[in-house]
């Protein structure tokens, strides 16, 4: 370590000292904070085929029922993405 830190004399750097309980929370709820909304996302991508899976083993009618409301949700927030586009400034 010396080629690095020199030979030991009063100009090597000295260690900090360790981080305290408020750092590592900081650091803790930085890495969630990040983390929460595409596991949130992935967590509920999971739900829903779940729920898909369990609607079509019911019966087939409430799968398809599920799928083409999925479908007219989508079709319908085209349409209305459309009939009012952005504003450009």
């Amino acid at each position: 370590m010396g080629f690095y830190h020199g030979s030991g004399d009063s100009n090597s750097p000295k260690d900090e000292p360790p981080g305290g309980f408020r750092e590592t929370i900081t650091l803790i709820w930085v890495v969630f904070r990040v983390l929460a909304l595409p596991v949130g996302a992935l967590l509920g991508v999971v739900f829903a085929f779940f729920l898909l899976f369990w609607l079509f083993s019911v019966t087939p009618y409430l799968g398809l029922a599920a799928v083409a409301l999925l479908v007219g949700a989508l079709l319908a927030r085209g349409i209305w993405e459309a009939k009012h586009p952005p504003e450009i400034r």
